[in-house]
């Protein structure tokens, strides 16, 4: 008996190059009508599936659901067994296709070839003319593919009713990740197949090795903390100027803003937390080229600081790199170095959910990816202050908001900024820890604090947070609405001449626990 495949499809492209190439291989093609009368065409050899399963009613679509087809799927060492299903199943926006897929279900449990895009056909083709029939290699990642394509339909379904039921994801093995910190632990890399350009599966990595599961988990929260500064950026001043964002373990150590100079934007983030940022991670939203790479190598200052010149970046991001940047980076054997030209315009995901894996589950909750919107701030001056706020303190505000908003320095995050510099950011168990710190750190990398910019990513509970903000010089400052000492912590913030910024009260941070 010749081999049989089963064409039911919704794309009809190439159906009569690859059904004329299977059939000079030796095969018979069964099809549903639409595909018969085009193959007819082409004088094609072909049976209606209608005639395979002897069902003469027309019911209005093809007749594929039968128990011979059944048969002829799931059977062992039968003479009229079907070979491979190919089925490019409609999509969910026209409607559910449950035909079509269960006959890919059918042909994955009877481990037939089941084939749903035009790639894989080609793939099989290919292994068919070259050594006649198929690897069970190829076989079993079909039959895998079908599954996960199947269940990650039904997925959407589920999720389509928004009754919060059932949740889930599908994701597809995109590569191995090297061994990190932890050699015991394995990871792999997953791609959840939407349309995000900054997703990390697009991300080009120009390095000889691949990433380990920290080099990623960073690269995720440095992206994400350049994507909300550029669109904060975008939102008031129309336009996004050049930023640099340096980081330790994800956490920014370091961030600079200049409308005009890559060179400077570089410099500053770097010194935000020279001595933090050794072994980081540093992302631009520009092009690096020799001279920026050999900033982001070495700098004598930093030798004068602490007797080493090189900052050793574990990770660098970047739109796009000259020939001599990229190799004089790559110089560095284990430094990954990622390019992708969507960096030039960083912008927010817009996936609907977010999800973190606990002990026998998942929390499933919106995505923290809201926009810094000017429109929805409460904007308060010190008494007898009738000034706009200056644009420069608008940068420093929005640095330090971005940090704030997406660091995670302990909990209770508090992020200065200055002259469009982070100069300093903290965290711990209470907010006024969280103050202490980010004070100290910004004093022990040599910054000025005086006229400082803050923003917390929770509202103040009580006055001792705002006392060491004020006491250190404090300027300008940001922090959600909120808390049963508000009225409080308004007048204290106002009698000591702070310009404010209110959030909304539900617009707080936590962003990453």
């Amino acid at each position: 008996m010749k081999p049989t495949a089963l064409f039911s499809l919704y794309d009809i492209s190439n159906a009569v190059q690859y059904a004329q190439e299977l059939v000079d291989l030796g095969w018979q093609i069964l099809a549903s009508q639409e595909t018969v009368d085009l193959l007819n065409t082409q004088k094609l050899p072909c049976i209606n599936i209608a005639d395979y399963s002897g069902v003469s009613a027309a019911y209005g679509f093809p007749p594929t659901l039968h128990p011979r087809v059944e048969y002829a799927l799931t059977q062992e060492d039968i003479n009229d067994r079907i070979d491979l299903v190919y089925v490019i199943p409609y999509p969910l926006s026209i409607g559910n296709d449950v035909g079509g897929r269960t006959l890919l279900a059918l042909a994955a449990k009877g481990r037939r070839l089941p084939v749903m895009t035009q790639a894989d056909m080609q793939r099989v083709l290919a292994e068919l003319k070259s050594g006649e029939q198929v690897s069970e290699a190829l076989c079993q990642e079909l039959i895998e593919k079908t599954n996960a394509e199947i269940a990650s339909h039904f997925l959407n379904l589920v999720h389509q009713t928004n009754l919060g039921n059932y949740a889930g994801v599908v994701g597809r093995y995109h590569y191995n990740l090297a061994n990190g910190e932890n050699p015991y632990q394995q990871a792999t890399l997953f791609d959840l197949r939407g349309d995000d350009v900054l997703a990390l599966t697009q991300l080009e990595n120009l390095s000889e090795t691949p990433p380990c599961f920290t080099n990623l988990a960073d690269t995720d929260s440095v992206i994400h903390t350049l994507c909300l500064a550029s669109d904060a950026f975008r939102l008031r001043f129309g336009k996004q100027p050049y930023l640099c964002v340096s980081a330790k373990h994800g956490n920014p150590c370091g961030m600079a803003v200049s409308w005009e100079s890559k060179a400077d934007v570089i410099e500053r983030a770097l010194f935000g937390n020279p001595l933090a940022v050794w072994g980081g991670e540093l992302a631009v939203n520009f092009d690096i080229d020799e001279t920026l790479a050999e900033t982001l190598i070495r700098h004598p200052q930093r030798e004068k600081l602490y007797g080493s010149a090189a900052w050793m970046l574990d990770v660098v991001i970047a739109p796009d790199y000259t020939p001599g940047a990229s190799e004089r980076l790559l110089k560095r054997k284990f430094r990954k170095v990622y390019r992708n030209p969507d960096l030039r315009t960083p912008r927010l995901p817009a996936d609907s959910y977010s999800y973190r894996c606990v002990r026998g589950g998942f929390i499933r909750q919106s995505p923290f990816c809201r926009s810094l919107r000017f429109e929805e701030l409460e904007f308060v001056n010190p008494e007898n202050d009738t000034r706009e706020p200056d644009p420069t303190d608008i940068e420093s505000l929005i640095l330090a908001w971005s940090v704030a908003y997406s660091s995670f320095h302990g909990g209770n995050e508090i992020a200065l900024a200055k002259d469009g510099c982070l100069i300093g950011v903290g965290g711990g168990p209470s907010t006024v820890q969280a103050a202490q710190v980010a004070v100290e750190r910004a004093r022990q990398a040599g910054h000025d604090v005086h006229h400082n910019i803050f923003c917390a990513d929770a509202f103040f509970p009580f006055t001792d947070a705002t006392q060491v903000l004020i006491d250190a010089g404090v300027k300008m400052g940001c922090v959600p609405a909120g808390g049963k000492n508000e009225a409080l912590v308004r007048k204290q913030l106002a009698d000591a001449g702070v310009f404010m910024v209110y959030l909304p009260e539900d617009f707080r941070g936590f962003c990453r626990h």
